[in-house]
C-alpha cells in the first residue's frame, strides 16, 4: 500500500489538491502496478511563514 505525503502551503484549493492526487495516484497504479484503491495521499500544509532554506524563511 503506498503512502504518498505531500508537504506544500498552505493555500491551495481543494479542486487543485483533487487534479494532483488524482495524478500523482494514477502514475502510482502503473509504475507500482497496485490497485488504486490501495493507493493513499496525505496533504500537510504549513502556513508560509513555516519554510525555511538555507536558514532563510521562504
Amino acid at each position: 500500500m503506498p503512502v504518498i505525503t505531500i508537504s506544500t502551503y498552505s493555500g491551495r484549493t481543494q479542486r487543485e489538491k483533487d487534479r494532483l492526487a488524482e495524478a500523482i495516484t494514477d502514475d502510482v497504479v502503473k509504475i507500482f502496478d497496485v490497485d488504486k484503491k490501495d493507493v493513499i495521499i496525505v496533504f500537510q500544509e504549513e502556513p508560509h511563514g513555516n519554510w525555511y532554506a538555507e536558514g532563510i524563511r521562504l
